[in-house]
């Protein structure tokens, strides 16, 4: 009898702590209102992923996802850059990049040079050991996982064959893209417990190392509030 109970509690708590097998934290229609150059079409797509995806990394609390939704939407622009434009003008280099490109003549040697730039600017750091890894690792997905050390502990986690498939994918597949995002937030970063407190410049701190772009980030933050 003893025995009978014991399995029965075990049954019972692993039935409590379960992940819900679907879960709706926003609707197409919610998530076009707020992130308004979406398409009808993409909308549909994305709010499914978002969905999809937050049961498989525990997203249950509309307060986490409220905290994550407004930052992707951010460093995506509502979801439209998988890649990072590494396609700049030289004025642009020395205004991004300021400690790098000192003089006009510099940043002319990278304008408009995207693979050169990348691995300029990112080479030999962020676990980048080859020659062409800056370009190879640059920003991807929906939150911008950037440098083989981080494509590599995703590519582990995500179980990938390689990290160079893993850095494509991510760069070219919208449910990869987004992956990745919710893996940055919920694993890599571990922001959860930062959501549900409602630590937004923690958060937005965390994700780029300061606040760049936080005006637009308060922005979407705002616009999801209704809906959550």
């Amino acid at each position: 009898m003893i025995r009978f109970f014991a399995k029965a509690f075990e049954i019972a708590s692993k039935l409590l702590t379960a992940k819900p097998k679907t879960i709706m934290l926003i609707t197409s229609e919610q998530l076009k209102t707020v992130a308004t150059s979406m398409s009808t079409a993409t909308s549909i797509e994305m709010a499914g992923l978002f969905n999809d995806l937050a049961v498989k990394y525990g997203v249950t609390s509309k307060d986490v996802f409220h905290e994550f939704a407004a930052n992707v939407l951010q460093e995506s622009l509502e979801m439209q850059h998988k890649a990072e434009n590494m396609n700049y003008k030289a004025t642009t280099l020395m205004k991004v990049w300021p400690n790098r490109f000192t003089t006009l003549a510099l940043a002319n040697e990278f304008a408009h040079n995207p693979k050169k730039l990348a691995n300029f600017v990112y080479g030999g750091r962020m676990g980048n050991n080859q020659p062409a890894d800056g370009y190879n690792f640059r920003g991807g997905g929906y939150i911008g996982l950037t440098g083989r050390e981080v494509y590599t502990k995703y590519a582990k986690y995500a179980g990938y064959k390689t990290v160079e498939g893993c850095a494509e994918d991510v760069r070219n597949s919208n449910r990869a893209a987004l992956d990745s995002a919710y893996w940055f937030f919920c694993v890599l970063k571990d922001l959860e417990d930062e959501a549900e407190k409602d630590d937004f410049i923690g958060i937005v701190k965390s994700i780029n190392g300061g606040t760049i772009g936080l005006k637009d980030r308060i922005f979407y933050y705002e616009r999801l509030k209704p809906f959550m």
